[in-house]
């Protein structure tokens, strides 16, 4: 079963096998609740949701979660590191939160690597399942060649119909499959079939124009009127941050117990759209505007970070879009910036 290997399994065989690992793993997939959507603990198979639905909040939570204790100390200058790391399977990510865990995976890795990010990566396993379609009008992956994405799982699979196509991207994925999967050998032309169907929905639109030139439009457009007329609008709420599966500017804080004698360091996410963000000690505040508090936070997208990571920091899942209260959207202002549109 060498990497990249195309094998298949029938949907009630899928699930069967999954219903054996939540003895030993914390299974986690796109599930119903209410009349809502969200990737939320598995107690039975039959839970899952393969059809998708987009999420408010991507799986991001699960390595970098919106709060958490890093250590614990004492007055008498103990420390004990915290990190709970438990055995996971992250089921059913699609292609743009699969790449936001491989971008996430790389800025947590940098110099010496966040212990607690790379403990809870490390004992999880991403199984990745393909869109043969846009999920609604607000995505745009496609824009960001974020449709295809597989690096960030350590599975993948296509739905077929009946079955899917499994295909094994890394050894971890690889010794999952031959432990827990019932699979056998894939047709390589069912598969090209499928590929053939979603390479004609998703050729209907391109890419952005000058995709791997956006660095340098970026850098020769920050006096742009886009950013006073779009930055005028913004409430400065943080929702679109909050949402972003590739956002992970955080906070810490300390909490003391009462007696003095003990106490946490916590980490929460922080947002550079909230007003506070960019406010240091004297009252001074380096973006106080909304307006450069929008382009800060789109050069990190698609210039700063871009020229980094090698590609866009933004995939396209459209979260930000559907969560914004005035409707600003990041694919309209890079089409302005690029010329695509007026």
């Amino acid at each position: 079963m060498p990497l990249n290997s195309s094998l298949k399994i029938d949907k009630k065989t899928l699930l069967a096998n999954l219903e054996k690992t939540i003895q030993k793993y914390d299974l986690i997939a796109l599930k119903k609740k209410g009349e809502n959507y969200l990737y939320d603990y598995i107690q039975k198979s039959k839970e899952i949701i393969f059809e998708y639905h987009p999420t408010v909040l991507s799986p991001k939570k699960i390595f970098f979660p919106k709060e958490e204790v890093l250590f614990e100390y004492t007055a008498d200058g103990d420390v004990t590191p915290k990190s709970e790391a438990k055995p996971t399977i992250l089921f059913g990510i699609r292609p743009c939160d699969v790449n936001g865990i491989h971008i996430l995976n790389e800025a947590f890795a940098e110099s010496k690597g966040d212990p607690n990010y790379l403990a809870k990566k490390e004992n999880s396993l991403v199984i990745g399942l393909d869109c043969e379609k846009l999920c609604d009008e607000n995505a745009f992956c496609y824009r960001v060649k974020s449709q295809n994405s597989t690096k960030g799982a350590d599975l993948f699979l296509h739905d077929l119909g009946l079955e899917f196509a499994l295909t094994i991207i890394t050894d971890k994925g690889k010794k999952f499959a031959q432990e827990y999967l019932q699979t056998s050998p894939g047709s390589a032309q069912a598969l090209a079939k499928y590929q053939a169907t979603k390479e004609k929905s998703f050729s209907l639109v391109a890419p952005f124009r000058d995709l791997d030139k956006l660095p340098e439009i970026f850098s020769k457009n920050q006096n742009h009127v886009i950013w006073k007329e779009k930055g005028s609008k913004c409430l400065s709420c943080g929702s679109c941050i909050m949402v972003c599966p590739t956002c992970y500017c955080f906070d810490v804080a300390d909490e003391f117990d009462l007696n003095l004698q003990k106490g946490e360091r916590l980490r929460r996410w922080d947002a550079c759209m909230l007003s506070s963000f960019a406010e240091v000690a004297g009252g001074e505040n380096f973006r106080d505007k909304a307006e450069n508090r929008l382009k800060h936070r789109l050069n990190r997208k698609f210039n700063y970070l871009m020229k980094k990571h090698g590609q866009a920091v933004c995939v396209g899942c459209g979260r930000c879009v559907r969560a914004c209260l005035a409707d600003i959207n990041p694919k309209l202002i890079v089409k302005v910036l690029t010329g695509e549109q007026e």
